[in-house]
């Protein structure tokens, strides 16, 4: 018990001693004396200029830290400003250290500026820092093989960053990038443990041009050992933070969960509305009807490469619930997407939404090992007109009906898919409409100059219309031209059959319908085409899509419709003359 005793004092002796020493540094040292060193050692260490304005402050209880006032870190050579600080603190709890665990207490850090630049050449104006040559030499070196012993732990009792923006400028293409925090706070961080966090910041951009308001909130867990990372609970929310707008914010709850050691993420979302067309770069514009004469492929800029390479090393899946969805302009409600992603191929399934009064069912599936894409769609009960219009701004099909496709392409480039393309495709619609022409009105037309030079071809006009009370055709699609020779429409004046290509790479369209006056007075024109009822005139479709030009050929129908009708004629008084004598 006395030996206990001696070792008490003793111990309580140390302690007062080691408490002593630290009041007495604390009381007299003074570390902005330091200042001019330490700006020195970066200088040299980095070309840069390291201007401490504000104060510097130690604290020794009850842990080691460290406050630092408003601070400046200039460019490469000291030319202009690349961040600055106005305050920031963090310090280390002492009596966890005996135990082999590091506990930093928590992080503060405020009004936080800094600006990165990739310049015309393609380097950054944080190049140097991030390959100084001290860090080159130690990676390649590499560290001195150690005696194994317990792993550190580390530990942080949470992060406060408050009123700091980091800007983002590409010289190249001009396009710029800021994000503004306003507030980011997390609850512990260690493994095991879970916290919570919270972010307010705005996204500002020029391409595409930008400017929202993100609120984050959420439940995290990380695993140090395991390398994960799981974020439950999510609540996000972006609104547009341009004054006036009206634009409805989008809403995003779920989870998530990362693992890092095979890149793997796993997820299940649910979103109210998504405008995706928001935060896409706009479309090119379309390309000139015609190009001037003389002009080289030169003088066309040539397409991007579509670059599937980040999807080889993905492992996704994922369930995805939007309530409604822009995509492309087109507009879809309840979709759910089923999504898995590994060894480079990415299959979506199961793929379905409300759009347009009728529903989609689907899959989709994209492989980045051989840059092919395939789509299987059934789409029931849909108004093909509103959709074609939103979808390829073209309305010149409408109708109610059912479509289907099956097809599959692959290539480096946009035009390179379109001309890959192939598989199988259908429609069949009722109450339909062919929008930009008039049929009855352009056989009436073509009889009107019967016997003179045949009709010129006629572009699509947008107040012309040709209804049919059922419309239905296939395509075999081989190397981006869709074939149907089976067409099969109907009106109260016309039967409309034909066959043709549609090229979908050219954009273009050479098709040719026939189509047979029936008999009836009724429907556009009936009573002005009695004398063609029963002829099949051919119509000629050609040009490009969103401008196909119409012609009306009677010519030769013409003739072997009169020649036809001359030689009834002639049969049916050979048959009366036939009767006559046999009454005889």
């Amino acid at each position: 018990m006395k030996v206990f005793k001696i070792l008490l004092l003793a111990a309580g002796g140390l302690l007062a001693l080691i408490v002593l020493v630290i009041a007495i540094v604390a009381a007299t040292f003074d570390p902005n004396k330091y200042r001019p060193e330490i700006a020195a050692a970066v200088k040299d260490k980095t070309g840069r200029t390291l201007a401490i304005e504000g104060n510097l402050a130690l604290t020794f209880f009850p842990g080691i830290g460290i406050a630092v006032g408003k601070t400046s870190l200039s460019e490469p050579n000291g030319r202009g400003i690349f961040a600055r600080f106005d305050d920031a603190r963090m310090s280390l709890a002492l009596l966890p250290l005996f135990s082999r665990q590091v506990v930093i207490n928590r992080v503060t850090l405020s009004g936080l500026t800094a600006d990165l630049v990739k310049r015309k050449d393609g380097k950054t104006n944080f190049d140097d820092l991030l390959n100084s040559p001290e860090r080159a030499a130690a990676v390649e070196l590499g560290p001195k093989p150690a005696p194994r012993r317990e792993a550190m732990h580390l530990g942080i009792a949470g992060i406060d960053i408050r009123s700091s923006a980091i800007g983002w400028h590409d010289e190249s293409t001009g396009n710029r990038f800021k994000a503004s925090v306003a507030a980011f706070k997390t609850g512990r961080i260690a493994s095991g443990v879970p916290g919570k966090l919270s972010l307010s910041a705005r996204v500002e951009a020029t391409q595409p041009k930008a400017d929202y308001q993100v609120r984050l909130s959420g439940d995290y867990r990380l695993n140090f050992e395991k390398r994960t990372f799981a974020f439950s609970g999510i609540d996000l929310k972006i609104s547009d933070a341009a004054p006036g707008s009206k634009a409805p914010p989008l809403s995003l709850k779920g989870d998530v969960e990362f693992d890092a050691s095979p890149q793997a993420i796993r997820f299940t979302l649910a979103a109210d509305q998504v405008n995706l067309d928001r935060y896409l770069p706009p479309p090119p514009p379309k390309p000139a009807a015609a190009a001037p004469k003389g002009a080289g492929a030169s003088s066309t800029k040539p397409e991007e490469p579509i670059d599937l390479s980040a999807l080889k090393a993905l492992d996704l899946k994922g369930d995805l619930k939007i309530e409604r969805l822009i995509a492309s302009n087109v507009k879809l409600e309840r979709v759910h997407l089923g999504v898995k992603a590994a060894g480079g191929k990415v299959d979506a399934e199961p793929l379905t939404a409300d759009l347009y009064q009728g529903k989609l069912s689907g899959a989709a599936s994209a492989n980045a090992n051989t840059n092919r894409f395939a789509l299987k769609a059934d789409l029931g009960g849909v108004t093909l007109g509103p959709l074609l219009k939103d979808a390829l701004d073209n309305n010149l099909l409408e109708g109610r009906g059912s479509v289907a496709l099956d097809v599959q392409t692959g290539g480096t480039t946009v035009s390179a898919m379109k001309k890959a393309l192939s598989g199988n495709a259908s429609l069949a619609l009722r109450d339909s409409s062919l929008k930009g022409v008039n049929l009855g009105e352009l056989l009436r037309k073509a009889k009107s100059l019967r016997g003179s030079s045949p009709p010129a071809g006629q572009g699509a006009a947008p107040a012309e219309r040709t209804d049919f009370t059922e419309l239905g055709a296939s395509f075999v699609i081989r190397n981006g031209v869709a074939h149907n020779d089976d067409l099969s429409a109907k009106s109260p004046l016309l039967r409309l059959a034909g066959s043709g290509d549609i090229d979908i790479g050219a954009n273009s369209i050479d098709y040719l319908a026939k189509a047979s006056v029936v008999a009836s007075s009724g429907g556009q024109g009936g009573k002005e085409l009695a004398d063609l009822r029963g002829v099949t005139v051919p119509v000629k479709i050609t040009g490009p899509l969103d401008a196909p030009r119409f012609r009306a050929d009677l010519g030769a129908t013409v003739g072997d419709a009169v020649k036809q009708r001359a030689e009834d004629r002639l049969k049916e008084r050979a048959q009366d003359r036939l009767k006559s004598l046999l009454r005889r």
